[in-house]
């Protein structure tokens, strides 16, 4: 059974759960707003406060997926996606649902992950519902890999603790209006699971918004460029679009946010194996 469930996961287009917490993975109060004694700020403590961008305490939206390979041949998926976050209530940092509602042949399917704190040790639980198999199934541990054959991995979107990482400040940069420190972040141990040997962020001198990245393969290749777009709804921020650029392959992945509503109020019901079985329609 668990490697059936592992073939289904591989060939449907289901997300890993990082993606479902796109703009809304990091869980602290907010990003504070850069002043004069910032210039004195190390590499580390800018690369902090990156992770820590306010993304609200729940948001709904629609994210669509368009995927290129070097041929120009597009794919398109449109997923429909609910993100709370809980604060550490019962070691929970935050649960995501999501609804794929394009293309049609895979419309109803469902996938729900439950993130915990780190402290807690505890892994991600995630659930996939498959309307053809009308059953809710948990799935195994560490299904990591590229998001529907995409340049884009689901780890790419986690917040990274800053502890795991050597950061270095390159140097401040300046980019038509914008300024920002370009700070490289090389992994201090190796790790089978982390497929770079180093990152470099373009993080905003404003407001720590992290608008550029360059990751690096692990023969320290140039592997992929993003690009970040950024949209404040009140005090949270949100990403509207992601661009993901393969260097070495010469595909492009964008990820496209709308339909967006932060603070809505989220029930805790919302996040259950059943609401997974009802569908999006039933909470429109």
């Amino acid at each position: 059974m668990k490697h059936s469930i592992q073939r289904l996961f591989s060939q449907r287009p289901v997300l890993r759960y990082a993606l479902a917490a796109l703009l809304a993975s990091a869980w602290m109060a907010g990003v504070p707003a850069a002043g004069a004694a910032d210039t004195e700020l190390s590499a580390t403590e800018v690369f902090t406060r990156s992770q820590s961008v306010n993304p609200g305490r729940d948001q709904q939206s629609t994210l669509t997926l368009l995927i290129t390979d070097a041929d120009g041949n597009t794919r398109k998926a449109v997923i429909k996606r609910y993100w709370k976050r809980y604060n550490g209530q019962e070691n929970v940092e935050s649960k995501v649902l999501l609804f794929h509602e394009y293309p049609p042949e895979q419309r109803g399917t469902a996938f729900m992950v439950w993130t915990y704190i780190p402290k807690s040790g505890l892994p991600s639980d995630q659930w996939l519902y498959i309307p053809i198999l009308r059953k809710v199934n948990k799935l195994p541990e560490q299904m990591e890999g590229n998001i529907q054959g995409s340049d884009l991995r689901g780890s790419d979107m986690d917040p990274r603790p800053a502890n795991l990482d050597t950061h270095t400040m390159l140097r401040r940069e300046t980019i038509g209006t914008g300024h920002y420190y370009v700070v490289e972040s090389k992994p201090k141990n190796a790790d089978t699971g982390y497929p770079y040997s180093k990152v470099v962020r373009w993080i905003a001198a404003e407001n720590f918004l992290i608008d550029k990245v360059d990751y690096y393969d692990t023969q320290e290749r140039l592997l992929k460029k993003q690009t970040i777009s950024w949209s404040q709804m009140g005090d949270a921020w949100v990403w509207r679009k992601v661009v993901i650029a393969n260097v070495q392959t010469g595909s492009k992945t964008t990820l496209n946010l709308s339909e967006v509503q932060v603070d809505q109020g989220l029930r805790d019901s919302l996040f259950t194996e059943r609401m997974m079985q009802h569908g999006a329609e039933a909470l429109r």
